[in-house]
């Protein structure tokens, strides 16, 4: 899907907002700058977040609670992964989960929950393709 405004973005946020259930992660691939954490906000606001959703870039994750649903936002951009790593899959149960630069990680995701994968890409200064992936 190509977005070209907020209107657009607001529609793909809502087609995504189904899968936000407990042990569900969200996959977010994309360059610095293509619009994750921009993704995330919309998301987590769609969804019911009040707190400001900022990017956790320096303290790794953010964690938001609304009705019937503990939210993750994970930015693994400086994770080393490891037993570090491993200290944030705990976090991950019983919750749904949205994970920037997941491949620093270093944890298989699809072996304990549903994971589905968003990679976007600049296509112009305000420009961006999503696409959509079932992992699992």
């Amino acid at each position: 899907m190509i977005i070209k405004n907020f209107e657009q973005l607001d529609v793909l946020v809502d087609s995504i907002k189904p899968w936000a259930q407990k042990n569900t992660c969200l996959i977010l691939n994309g360059e610095m700058g293509a619009g994750k954490t921009t993704f995330t906000k919309n998301l987590l606001a769609a969804l019911g977040v009040q707190e400001m959703v900022n990017s956790p870039t320096f303290i790794i994750m953010n964690q938001y609670q609304i009705p019937n649903l503990k939210i993750n936002h994970v930015d693994a951009y400086r994770l080393a992964g490891g037993e570090e790593s491993q200290m944030y899959l705990e976090q991950f149960f019983d919750a749904f989960s949205v994970i920037e630069w997941a491949q620093n990680l270093e944890i298989d995701l699809q072996k304990y929950f549903k994971v589905i994968e968003i990679s976007i890409k600049i296509l112009g200064e305000d420009i961006r393709e999503f696409l959509i992936k079932e992992l699992n």
